[in-house]
């Protein structure tokens, strides 16, 4: 395994999805492809008729969370990419993963379970339904 695809969002989960692919694979000279997915505009705030007065640029958030973990594999030897894309989180882990021959996609969970999970859905679930490449799962517990 050569080329890993490592989805971030600064969470708990996904920080310790990170401390757990550069422990398996830190030195080995890998390619990390990082990344972290953030949401579009909604349909009435690209129209203008929303009340929300602020704008959040959560593109620079995401590259602010990718530029700290991307330090991180450097500093553990490994080449890294980072991407910042809007959409959903899975899908862009999936075609990141795709677009890069990935052989490893990981990623942290939270372990939300019941309702919460059925009525949110959850990145590693839609991960083992429909990704091609494998995947590493990291609990932050």
């Amino acid at each position: 395994m050569d080329t890993f695809v490592v989805g971030t969002d600064g969470s708990p989960g996904a920080e310790a999805a990170i401390r757990k692919l550069i422990e398996l694979a830190g030195g080995s000279g890998a390619s990390v492809h990082l990344v972290s997915a953030y949401p579009g505009k909604s349909t009435l705030e690209r129209l203008g008729m929303t009340a929300r007065q602020d704008t959040i640029d959560m593109r620079g958030v995401a590259m602010d969370v990718l530029a700290r973990d991307e330090r991180r594999f450097e500093e553990a030897g490994f080449t890294v990419e980072a991407h910042a894309r809007e959409g959903d989180p899975a899908q862009t882990l999936i075609d990141v993963a795709a677009e890069n021959h990935a052989d490893l996609i990981a990623v942290g969970t939270h372990g939300t379970t019941g309702l919460k999970r059925f009525s949110l859905g959850s990145v590693a679930s839609k991960l083992t339904h429909s990704a091609n490449a494998s995947l590493l799962i990291v609990r932050d517990d």
